[in-house]
């Protein structure tokens, strides 16, 4: 008798082990196949990201194509997959951005509520993606209710990722034009931002910066490249002369050139 019960547990196990294992080839062919459509678009959608975020730029009809396609391979990934997320609402802010030079005023005030409700679902998912706030704060000075106190978006940009090369492009116009209304850290920040553009050999954007947005604190944005290496300051100052302004760089000095 015990050598019949052994027998029969051994078989019994035997069922369950292998309807088990049945189960989970079923769910995980479940799984593949609801899984498989975004799992082809992960990479692409964060590299379109990315791109946008650095401010590459796009034809409106491709990133259309591609925010169309997110949304088909699986509409709620866009509000509970990070990645999804971050790429719809990317997408999204750049066709706001788009539609400024062609829609109406009505066309486009539609456009930018749709990228602020996609980059704040974004956020709660991404709430360390400084970028993201940066873009949340763009979007504010975009809109007719824009108010001095949205500067706190900006400011949560700073503070969740004050070295973030790219997101400086963009971050570090939109705090300078703002500088008057900014808080004294993120006006500090601001500032130290522009001497961390001209170190990393950001010379374009950091001169279009001084020359427009930052031309009224000028003085503390020179001044603030001190710790910066002279290659970089010399290239600064050789930008600055090919645009005509007679700016002097602490610590450059550049040969007269008679033809000028």
């Amino acid at each position: 008798m015990p050598n019949n019960a052994s027998s029969r547990a051994v078989r019994l196990h035997q069922v369950v082990l292998q309807t088990a294992l049945g189960v989970l080839g079923v769910c995980s062919a479940i799984w593949a196949a609801e899984m498989l459509p975004w799992a082809v678009l992960v990479t692409p959608a964060r590299d379109v990201a990315e791109l946008i975020a650095s401010n590459t730029p796009f034809k409106p009809a491709v990133l259309k194509e591609v925010d169309a396609e997110l949304a088909a391979a699986r509409p709620e990934m866009t509000w509970t997959n990070p990645v999804a997320a971050r790429a719809s609402a990317m997408i999204t802010l750049r066709l706001a951005q788009d539609s400024q030079a062609r829609d109406s005023s009505e066309q486009v005030e539609a456009a930018f509520t749709l990228a602020e409700s996609g980059i704040r679902a974004a956020l709660r998912l991404n709430p360390s993606d400084s970028s993201l706030w940066t873009s949340a704060y763009l979007v504010r000075t975009a809109r007719a209710e824009f108010n001095p106190s949205d500067t706190r978006l900006l400011a949560q940009s700073y503070v969740t990722g004050p070295h973030e090369g790219w997101v400086s492009v963009t971050r570090n116009r939109l705090a300078l034009a703002a500088y008057p209304i900014l808080d004294r850290r993120t006006q500090d920040l601001a500032i130290s931002e522009f001497s961390e553009m001209v170190g990393s050999g950001m010379i374009d954007d950091a001169a279009i910066n001084l020359l427009g947005v930052g031309w009224d604190q000028r003085d503390g944005l020179l001044a603030s490249l001190a710790t910066v290496g002279l290659p970089p300051k010399e290239a600064l100052a050789r930008r600055l002369e090919d645009k005509g302004a007679r700016i002097s760089v602490p610590g450059v000095r550049l040969e007269t050139r008679p033809w000028r």
